[in-house]
């Protein structure tokens, strides 16, 4: 009733869905759900590597990644949605959601990366979430990629794969043990091949 109510509250003219997440483990949930008439869509994984050996660093010619810099912040968010307009199920971030996932809990700007072409522009990010409370449950010091993203011109030149090398290297001097990610498994961009 209450998911109703805000679906009800936005501009009249926009389509409207109800979505959740579960565990595909969570049969509970998942009966739950069917009985109120939702059926699964989407399959999301979670990815983990060992940070115990890491591939070495190149960046593509005509680019280059740059540590984390809040005063880009803008541009970054500009990026962010550009780079998601054709990821499943994603809407802009505002600029209040996007202090809140750079500035919040377990935000780590300072193990995230910018990409920039050879006129100072951004055209890529990974962002890194860690959550230390974790860590006994999971049975290791995790660096979550939260948001990776490269603007569509710019796809399938190594920027991508040049984040994540170099935020590997960046877990494992943090004295982390995993890197992790959620993908989407119908992911049309072929992310899913690139983690």
């Amino acid at each position: 009733g209450r998911a109703r109510q805000l679906l009800e509250s936005g501009a009249p003219a926009l389509p409207r869905r109800l979505r959740s997440d579960i565990p595909v483990n969570d049969t509970a949930a998942a009966a739950l759900l069917t009985d109120l008439g939702f059926a699964p869509v989407r399959w999301f994984h979670d990815l983990v590597r060992p940070l115990s050996t890491l591939p070495g660093i190149t960046c593509p010619e005509g680019f280059r990644i740059l540590p984390w810099d809040a005063s880009r912040n803008e541009e970054l968010r500009a990026v962010k949605n550009a780079a998601f307009t054709d990821h499943w199920g994603s809407t802009p971030t505002s600029a209040d959601g996007w202090n809140q996932m750079t500035a919040g809990w377990g935000s780590r700007t300072d193990l995230s990366f910018m990409a920039l072409d050879n006129q100072d522009r951004v055209v890529g990010l990974l962002l890194t979430h860690r959550y230390p409370d974790d860590d006994a449950l999971l049975n290791g010091a995790y660096g979550w990629i939260d948001k990776i993203a490269t603007l569509q011109e710019f796809r399938a030149r190594g920027i991508a794969s040049a984040l994540i090398t170099i935020a590997l290297h960046a877990y494992a001097a943090e004295g982390l043990t995993h890197a992790a990610l959620n993908a989407d498994g119908d992911n049309p961009t072929g992310a899913f091949r690139l983690y």
